[in-house]
């Protein structure tokens, strides 16, 4: 997935017409969070809405390509649904446009270059952790010393506001699970994952305050899964 850049700001308006409107915002983020695409009645029966209202607001962010529109046979048979899902489009607002992604390719390549692959992950790894209970300190207040150990919930809504597409669940044997849909890294994870995924593992016990033993990730972006999913026994 390449990653576009609005240089010359154009892009901005627009943007702030579609997401100035809260209840757009709000069926933009539930679209994120349905495994499947979602018709305009299904989306006006969540927020309670005329599903002519609700298709004036997936239109509008289709306009955008933040979703994209495929249609659905109906049980009864007759005319398809119009369905709206959620595209992979990403794109930085920016101004002036910055290069910290190209930025973070150069040094992640340095980083590939000059140290063992153990090592790298190593490194990465203890950054990450530093990071996380960095982030935990400052989420939490108070005086900002560390450790610092976030609910599950608190980690949730940080890495909402980060831009992370995330769920939060259970595996059944007691164990927190976190989903993660959109990583903000992503495509640099899959340029170096064995750097920037151990970067992002350690960054989450970071902030949950639980050691990498108490954590186990069993899907990854990265490896082409449709998620990261990581487990911890908190």
């Amino acid at each position: 997935m390449e990653t576009s850049y609005d240089r010359e700001g154009q892009y901005l308006g627009r943007l702030a017409d579609v997401f100035g409107d809260p209840t757009r915002r709000n069926i933009y983020r539930h679209l994120r969070s349905c495994e499947a695409p979602q018709s305009a009645s299904e989306v006006a029966g969540v927020f309670g809405l005329h599903r002519t209202v609700a298709r004036a607001h997936l239109e509008k962010l289709g306009e955008l390509g933040l979703v994209s529109t495929s249609t659905r046979r109906r049980p009864g048979g007759g005319r398809p649904a119009k369905i709206y899902a959620v595209t992979d489009a990403r794109l930085e607002v920016m101004l002036p446009p910055r290069r910290y992604e190209r930025l973070a390719r150069l040094l992640l390549q340095l980083v590939q270059d000059s140290l063992e692959p153990e090592a790298a992950a190593s490194a990465a790894s203890d950054i990450g952790r530093a990071y996380g209970e960095q982030v935990a300190a400052e989420y939490a207040g108070g005086d900002g010393r560390s450790p610092v150990r976030l609910s599950p919930r608190a980690v949730l809504d940080w890495m909402d506001m980060a831009g992370y597409g995330v769920a939060l669940a259970s595996n059944g044997d007691g164990q927190t699970v976190i989903e993660v849909h959109n990583c903000v890294y992503r495509e640099l994870s899959q340029e170096y994952p064995d750097v920037v995924c151990a970067f992002d593992r350690s960054m989450l016990c970071g902030m949950l305050g639980c050691d990498s033993s108490a954590h186990t990730q069993t899907h990854a972006l990265s490896d082409g899964d449709d998620f990261c999913r990581h487990e911890f026994k908190l």
